[in-house]
């Protein structure tokens, strides 16, 4: 599956689980890291998870499976690493600290259809 549209999928499902402030960001065009970086967030630790296990879960089902989970346990930040595709979600208070869309203020942002 193409980055693009590994990027689509991943806000579609994100937004069925209603996660907040979506972006995505073509990272690929400023670092060799990923093609895109998507950022959101949840509500609660609660959220931030169940929004995770959707997209992990339901990209599965196309044979789609992460290389790498990180902060699933506090649920507070987690990074779920499809290579090209880089997901970020976030508590409101830690994206806030953290400023990603700062951080990588430099890289363009895709236009995101009814989100």
């Amino acid at each position: 599956m193409e980055a693009r549209e590994l990027t689509e999928k991943i806000i579609g499902k994100a937004t069925e689980k209603k996660a907040e402030d979506i972006i995505a960001l073509e990272i690929g065009k400023i670092s060799p890291i990923a093609d895109y970086m998507i950022i959101m967030s949840g509500t609660v630790p609660v959220h931030t998870r169940a929004i995770c296990d959707f997209i992990i879960e339901e990209l599965k089902k196309e044979g789609v499976i992460p290389q790498h989970l990180e902060g699933y346990n506090e649920g507070r930040w987690i990074a779920i690493d499809y290579g090209d595709v880089m997901v970020n979600i976030f508590l409101p208070e830690i994206r806030d600290y953290y400023k990603l869309e700062w951080l990588w203020s430099d890289a363009p942002r895709l236009e995101l259809q009814g989100v």
